[in-house]
């Protein structure tokens, strides 16, 4: 019988917006059953289409940078296919990494279900709902400006007509396919409708990497709070036998074992996705700036808006990765700062002896990576800032 008999309902309530975003996708485990053979056909049939949309825009986009002999207009494209291969890449890092995400939510579940106290449970929830937060942030900015992007900014354009009197009207994306003329109805709606939908599984892909952060490492803050209220309590309460010292301290140890495995686990899970979102935004922001700067040239105030809705939506889709592992961090550093301000002389007889490895582990660093080649942390968000900006100002020097 677990301790916490709403635990299903907390699992729902935590992960439901993930859940939603990748089970879209076809990528959300089951967690405490097997896919039956029509659920995996259904994955299948998920996966092949969202591999389809992502081709249908990455493919033609290659060739049209391809056969394109203005720099400017080459320039302009390189977001969209670096995006692009950004979100393939992430995608097949989710199918991939599939068995470590299931792990990591079991790991959740059986937290939830073994929280031993309201308060405990109250101290989870309170974690949760921040997750919760920065996934709905992280939604509104990123279908609200990629889909206007890719919806808005090209019908607004209206059609244009080229000096040879040819009528061209405007995609998402620029394409350039071999076999067909996308400018002849019905092909260029149809085209239209594709790489309408392709954003659509574009932005989800990154939502869901941001969700599943969000997620775990909010839950991980929950889990160091419990074990602050624990080491609190270990040495602030009257002990009339010296067994239940041993126990107490023995969970917390054993807490302390549990957060610090599953913090592994994640790191292992989303680092490589971590340091594609981080370097690959990076790029597109530099880029993205430098194409500002062309249309504002052009005098063409809608592509400047649409630029920099995008330009801020990554930089805020960086933050919210940037924002996660500070909190992990700083509540870390708070674990570390409770175990060396117990009052550990309250404890019996020698017990307090076993308060030291409790200290040593503390301290120890608890972090998440991007590849293990950055932290993150606002730190890691100012030192991109200044690498983009470093990088546009490059890029504004050796196009002109």
């Amino acid at each position: 019988m677990p301790f916490n008999e709403h635990y299903h309902d907390d699992i729902m309530y935590i992960t439901q917006m993930t859940r939603n975003v990748l089970g879209l996708l076809g990528v959300w485990p089951s967690i405490n059953r097997k896919r039956s053979i029509g659920e995996k056909f259904r994955k299948f049939v998920q996966i092949t289409i969202s591999y389809a949309l992502l081709y249908c825009v990455l493919i033609p986009g290659l060739l049209f940078w391809l056969i394109e002999q203005r720099t400017r207009v080459r320039i302009q494209t390189i977001p969209l296919i670096f995006y692009g291969f950004m979100a393939t890449s992430k995608y097949g890092n989710l199918i991939f990494r599939e068995g470590q995400i299931k792990r990591c939510l079991k790991h959740i579940e059986e937290d939830w279900k073994n929280t031993m106290s309201v308060d405990a449970r109250d101290t989870m929830i309170e974690s949760a709902k921040t997750g919760r937060r920065l996934v709905a942030l992280c939604g509104a900015f990123m279908y609200g400006s990629g889909l206007s992007f890719r919806s808005i900014l090209p019908l607004s354009k209206g059609k244009i007509v080229t000096p040879q009197n040819l009528t061209i009207k405007p995609l998402p994306c620029p394409a350039y396919f071999v076999f067909f003329d996308i400018q002849v109805s019905p092909a260029y709606e149809t085209i239209f409708l594709i790489q309408f939908l392709s954003g659509i599984v574009t932005y989800s892909i990154t939502v869901g990497m941001c969700g599943l952060a969000a997620v775990f490492a909010m839950h991980a803050c929950g889990q160091l709070k419990i074990l602050m209220e624990l080491m609190r309590s270990l040495v602030e309460e009257r002990w009339e036998e010296k067994y239940d010292v041993d126990r107490r301290l023995a969970e917390m140890v054993e807490h302390q074992i549990r957060v610090r495995n599953f913090l592994q686990l994640v790191e292992h899970t989303l680092q490589q996705a971590c340091l594609i979102e981080l370097m690959g935004c990076t790029i597109i922001v530099c880029i993205l700036g430098y194409c500002i700067i062309m249309e504002w040239e052009n005098s063409n105030p809608i592509a400047m808006c649409s630029y920099f809705i995008t330009i801020t939506s990554l930089m805020i889709n960086m933050f919210l990765f940037c924002y996660t592992g500070e909190q992990l961090t700083v509540q870390a550093e708070k674990v570390a700062s409770t175990s060396c301000d117990l009052e550990w002389y309250r404890l019996p007889d020698k017990k307090a002896r076993g308060i030291v490895l409790v200290m040593i582990m503390s301290n120890s660093p608890t972090k998440i990576t991007a590849g293990k080649i950055m932290d993150l942390s606002f730190k890691t968000f100012g030192d991109v800032v200044k690498a983009s900006v470093t990088y546009f100002n490059m890029l504004r020097n050796v196009a002109d």
